[in-house]
C-alpha cells in the first residue's frame, strides 16, 4: 500500500515538473514581454519579440571538434553549383586555408562582381517567402549545396533576402543566412567582434555560414566558417539565467549606451533569442542574443546620426556579455 502512495506521488510529481517546464518554453504573449521590459526600464521597440520566452531548464556540456572538409569533393559541389565562370573572372576558392584559419570555405568572384556579403548579422530573422520563385531557387540550391558537404543545418534559413548590388553594381541574387545547430539550438549569427576576436573581428570559432545564389539558383558566394561536430555530451545541472533577469543586472549596459564627441547611442530593444556560442577551446554554451535598434543621436563632432541594428550577446550561464564594442 505505501509503495502505491509513493509510485502515485511520485508520478503526479513527474507530471507536475513536466507541466512547469512546458509552461516555461512557452512563448509570452507581447503585453507579458512589455511588462516585464517596463519593470526593467530598458526601452524596446512596439514589435519587441522574445523566442523562447524562458531559458530551458538545463543545457549539456557539448564539446566539439572542427570538420575539415575534403578538397576534391568541395570543389566538384562549387563547379556543380556555382555560377559558370566568363572569360576574364578570376575565382577564388579556399579550403581551410592557412591565410584565413576561421574559413574552411571561401568561395567567391575575386574582384566581388557578384556580390559582397557581411559575415555578421544583427537583424531579426527573415524566412522565405515562398510566393517568389527566384528566392525558393537560391535556397534550394544553398540546401543541396550543404546536403553535399553532409553538413546539418537549421531550416528554414535564418535570413533569406534578396540582395540588391554592391559597389553601384545590380545583382539579380539572394543574400541567405545559415545557422548550424548545437544540442538542438542554433549558433549564433553573429561570429566577430566577441570576446574571442580581434581587432578586426576575427577568431571567434562559433559556426557560421553565408550565402549569395542567382534568382536562377547559381551560387556566386559561399563563406562557412569553423563548422564543427559534436564528440561529447555532459550533463551540465547548472541553471540558466532567463533573459530579463540578464537585462535587470546589466541595465546600465542598454540604456545611454554610449556617448562621445560625435553623439549619443540610444538603444531599443526589439528581438531576444537563445543561441550557441563556441569557445576556443572548442566548448559550446548557450547565451542570448538581443538584437536593438540603435539609433545615434547627432553631437558636436559632425556625425550625422542615424539609425541601424546592434546585437548585444550575454553568457546565458554566467551573465557576462560576450559581445565586446571595439
Amino acid at each position: 500500500m505505501k509503495k502505491r502512495i509513493i509510485r502515485r506521488c511520485l508520478c503526479c510529481l513527474a507530471g507536475l515538473c513536466l507541466l512547469l517546464s512546458g509552461a516555461r518554453g512557452e512563448e509570452m504573449t507581447a503585453e507579458q514581454i512589455r511588462e516585464i521590459l517596463d519593470e526593467t526600464g530598458v526601452p524596446y521597440s512596439e514589435d519587441i519579440k522574445v523566442v523562447p520566452s524562458f531559458a530551458p531548464a538545463a543545457v549539456p556540456k557539448i564539446r566539439t571538434e572542427r570538420i575539415r572538409f575534403d578538397r576534391k569533393r568541395t570543389k566538384e559541389l562549387t563547379e556543380q553549383y556555382g555560377l559558370p565562370r566568363k572569360k576574364g573572372e578570376s575565382w577564388i576558392c579556399e579550403i581551410h586555408s592557412r591565410l584565413n584559419p576561421d574559413y574552411e570555405l571561401l568561395f567567391e568572384e575575386e574582384e566581388g562582381l557578384y556580390g559582397s556579403i557581411a559575415y555578421d548579422v544583427y537583424d531579426p530573422p527573415m524566412h522565405l517567402d515562398e510566393s517568389d520563385e527566384g528566392l525558393c531557387r537560391a535556397a534550394e540550391t544553398v540546401r543541396a549545396f550543404l546536403d553535399g558537404l553532409g553538413l546539418e543545418y537549421e531550416y528554414p534559413f535564418y535570413r533569406v533576402v534578396p540582395y540588391k548590388g554592391y559597389r553601384d553594381r545590380e545583382i539579380n541574387g539572394v543574400e541567405l543566412t545559415v545557422r548550424f545547430p548545437l544540442g538542438g539550438i542554433p549558433c549564433n549569427t553573429t561570429i566577430g567582434w566577441t570576446k574571442d576576436s580581434d581587432g578586426s573581428g576575427n577568431g571567434d570559432p562559433t559556426p557560421g555560414a553565408f550565402f549569395i545564389a542567382t534568382r536562377d539558383g547559381k551560387l556566386t558566394t559561399a563563406v562557412i566558417r569553423n563548422p564543427v561536430t559534436v564528440t561529447g555530451t555532459e550533463e551540465d545541472p547548472a541553471p540558466l539565467k532567463n533573459w530579463d533577469e540578464i537585462l535587470r543586472d546589466s541595465r546600465e549596459e542598454f540604456i545611454d549606451f554610449r556617448e562621445d564627441e560625435y553623439g549619443k547611442y540610444i538603444l531599443k530593444l526589439k528581438y531576444v533569442q537563445l543561441v550557441m556560442m563556441v569557445d576556443p577551446h572548442q566548448e559550446a554554451y548557450p547565451a542570448w542574443a538581443y538584437t536593438f535598434d540603435c539609433h545615434a543621436v547627432p553631437g558636436d563632432g559632425g556625425y550625422r546620426g542615424g539609425s541601424y541594428d546592434l546585437m548585444l550577446t550575454y553568457n546565458a550561464r554566467t551573465g557576462r556579455r560576450v559581445w565586446c564594442y571595439p
